[in-house]
C-alpha cells in the first residue's frame, strides 16, 4: 500500500504563523459536568479535552495488557480495558528527542530538524500545541521536554514552547528526586519536592480541576522521565521488586549480535568515551547488575502506573472523564540487558516496540485491540481527527477512524531508524546509524552502506533469536523489505548520508563536544 503521506517534499507543511492564522479560534467552553451528566445530547457535542501522558524509554513487554508478567499494571490495564490498545505502536526513531520532535510536529526528522538527540526542531515546522491553541484549548506541558538544544537545564522562553501555555517543564533531567524545572514565564528554577514523577501528577491534576471549574477545554500533555536509567523510584516501591524473582525473557542470555558487533566494529570509539564503554561492558557481562536495574526499571513502572490511577481518579471527580481523549504511551523501549545491548536506538523490538492505550467512550469501543501499524507522527493528526479538530498538513496520518473500528489500517510498513551513532548504543555496542522497516510480521534493518544487519519474522520468533538476513532462503523477502524500505525513505526525505547529517548538526551546534570527537576519531563523517 501507498504510505499516503500528507505532506510533499515542497511543502513539507504550513508554517506556524500562516496555520494559527488561518485557522479559526473555537473555544466554545465546556460546560459544568454536572450538567453534562444530566444533557448527554451537548456531552456529545462537547470539544473533548485531551490528556496525552508518555513515560520515558518505558518497553511494552513490562506492561500487563501487553502481557508483562513481572508487576501488576491496573491502572495502565484499566486504559486498555475501557478502550484500545494498540499493538503495533513503534518508536520509528527510538531516541528520547526524535520521538519528542515527531509526536510534535508530525513530522519525520529530516524535516522537523530533531536529527539526534539534543538538537533542534525547525522553527517553522507544524505545531501540536498551536494546533489545539487554534482549536480553542487550553494547553499545557509538564515535564520533561527535550527538543530545544540548548542546554538541558536552559531556560525556554515561551516562544520556543510551540503553543504549550501553562508551562511546568525542564529540557531534560534523570534526577528524578528534588529535580529541577521552570514555571511559567520564570527564568528562576524551581524544584519538584520529591520524586518528580509523583510531584507532576499532582500538578496535572491541579491544572485538570482548575480547567474543569473554569468550564475551559483543555489539551494537558504530561512527560515522564522514569523508567529512563538510572532505574530509580521511591524506596517503598523498590522493596516491591525482588530483584532474584524477575522473569527475564529468551533473549537475555543471547549475545551474538552484540559480541559480532564489537568484533567487527563500523564506528571508531573516540579515546575518551572508551571508560563508559568499560562500564556499560562490564553491565551487561553481569546478569546480577542488570536485574538490579531491572527492578529499578519495574519499580519506577510501578510508580508511573500509580500516577496514571490518580489521574483517572481527578479526571472522574471532575465529571469530565469520558468526555477526555486519554493516551498512555512511551517515547520508546530499553533493551534491559536483552540480546546484550544497552538501552535504546536498535531496530529490536524491546527498543521499538511501545505501548499506546487510548480511552475516549464517544469514538473509541471499549476493549478492542487495534494492530494498526502507528508511528508517532500519526499521533496529532490521529488525536485531532478524534477531537474534530483542524490539523496542518503533516506526514503523519490520521488513523482516527481506524482506531474507532470504523476503518482499515491504511499501512503495511512502518520506517524504523537510527540517523546518527553518538548514542549510548554505539558507546556500549559499537553500532552504526541504521534504517529499517517494520511490518506487522517482519522486521528488517540495514546499516546505512546497504550491508543488511538484521531480519526477524516477530510471529514465529517474538524474542527474534533468529536472525534471517544472510539466510539464502529469505532472499526475497529480504529483496522485498528492501524496496519498501527504500519507498518510505524517499517519502521521509532521508538520504541515507551521516556525513549530510552531521554537517547540519555540526551548522546548527559547532561546540557539540561529542559529534567533535567522534568526527576526530571517524574523519569520514
Amino acid at each position: 500500500m501507498n504510505e499516503n503521506r500528507q505532506s510533499s517534499d515542497k511543502n513539507a507543511g504550513i508554517t506556524r504563523r500562516t496555520f494559527l492564522g488561518a485557522t479559526t479560534m473555537t473555544g466554545a467552553g465546556m460546560m459544568l459536568s454536572t450538567a453534562a451528566s444530566a444533557n448527554k445530547n451537548d456531552a456529545d457535542h462537547r470539544k473533548p479535552n485531551i490528556v496525552y501522558v508518555f513515560a520515558d524509554q518505558l518497553r511494552a513487554h513490562e506492561v500487563g495488557c501487553y502481557g508483562g508478567k513481572n508487576i501488576e499494571t491496573p491502572h495502565m490495564d484499566r486504559l486498555a480495558r475501557e478502550g484500545a490498545l494498540v499493538s503495533n505502536a513503534i518508536s520509528t526513531y527510538p531516541v528520547c528527542s526524535p520521538y519528542r520532535a515527531m509526536l510534535l510536529t508530525g513530522m519525520y526528522p529530516m524535516r522537523n530538524g530533531m536529527l539526534s538527540n539534543d538538537h533542534r526542531i525547525r522553527p517553522d515546522a507544524p505545531a501540536f500545541g498551536e494546533a489545539c491553541q487554534a482549536a480553542g484549548y487550553r494547553t499545557a506541558y509538564i515535564g520533561k521536554w527535550h527538543v530545544d538544544g540548548r542546554g538541558r537545564a536552559a531556560y525556554i522562553p515561551p516562544e520556543r514552547r510551540m503553543g504549550f501555555e501553562h508551562w511546568m517543564a525542564l529540557e531534560c533531567t534523570h534526577t528524578y528526586f528534588n529535580s529541577m524545572y521552570y514555571k511559567g514565564d520564570s527564568d528562576e528554577p524551581r524544584y519538584w519536592e520529591g520524586y518528580d514523577a509523583i510531584d507532576q501528577t499532582r500538578a496535572a491534576s491541579e491544572f485538570i480541576r482548575q480547567q474543569a471549574a473554569d468550564n475551559s477545554p483543555f489539551a494537558l500533555f504530561m512527560s515522564w522521565g522514569p523508567p529512563h536509567d538510572p532505574y530509580i523510584a521511591p524506596q517503598e516501591y523498590m522493596e516491591q521488586v525482588d530483584p532474584k524473582t524477575i522473569e527475564v525473557p529468551p533473549n537475555f542470555h543471547e549475545s551474538g549480535l552484540a559480541d559480532a558487533m564489537i568484533d567487527a566494529q563500523r564506528v571508531n570509539l573516540p579515546e575518551n568515551f572508551a571508560h563508559l564503554r568499560d562500564i556499560m561492558r562490564r553491565w551487561l557481562a553481569s546478569d546480577e547488575e542488570i536485574r538490579q536495574s531491572y527492578a529499578g526499571y519495574l519499580a519506577a513502572t510501578k510508580v508511573l502506573d500509580d500516577c496514571l490511577g490518580e489521574l483517572f481518579a481527578t479526571l472522574e471527580e471532575a465529571g469530565i472523564l469520558d468526555d477526555t481523549i486519554f493516551i498512555f504511551t512511551s517515547d520508546h523501549g530499553d533493551s534491559m540487558g536483552s540480546q546484550r545491548f544497552f538501552g535504546k536506538e536498535t531496530p529490536f523490538e524491546e527498543s521499538i516496540h511501545i505501548p499506546f492505550l487510548i480511552r475516549y467512550p464517544h469514538r473509541i469501543p471499549s476493549n478492542s485491540i487495534r494492530d494498526t501499524l502507528l508511528a508517532p507522527i500519526d499521533v496529532m493528526p490521529t488525536v485531532l481527527g478524534l477531537a474534530e479538530a483542524p490539523c496542518p498538513e503533516v506526514d503523519g496520518l490520521d488513523l482516527s477512524t481506524v482506531l474507532a473500528g470504523e476503518a482499515e489500517d491504511p499501512r503495511d510498513a512502518l520506517l524504523i531508524m537510527c540517523m546518527a551513532v553518538f548514542g549510548n548504543a554505539t558507546i556500549a555496542n559499537g553500532m552504526d546509524a541504521w534504517r529499517g522497516v517494520r511490518t506487522k510480521q517482519h522486521t528488517y534493518a540495514r546499516f546505512e552502506d546497504g550491508e543488511p544487519w538484521v531480519l526477524f519474522d516477530n510471529k514465529t520468533d517474538p524474542y527474534q533469536l533468529k536472525n534471517m538476513a544472510d539466510s539464502p532462503e529469505h532472499a526475497e523477502l529480504r529483496q522485498a523489505l528492501e524496496a519498501r524500505l527504500d519507498a518510505l525513505l524517499e517519502l521521509a526525505g532521508d538520504p541515507e548520508d551521516q556525513k549530510m547529517i552531521y554537517d547540519i548538526i555540526a551548522r546548527e551546534n559547532p561546540n557539540n563536544g561529542m559529534l567533535i570527537n567522534y568526527r576526530e576519531a571517524n574523519p569520514a563523517i
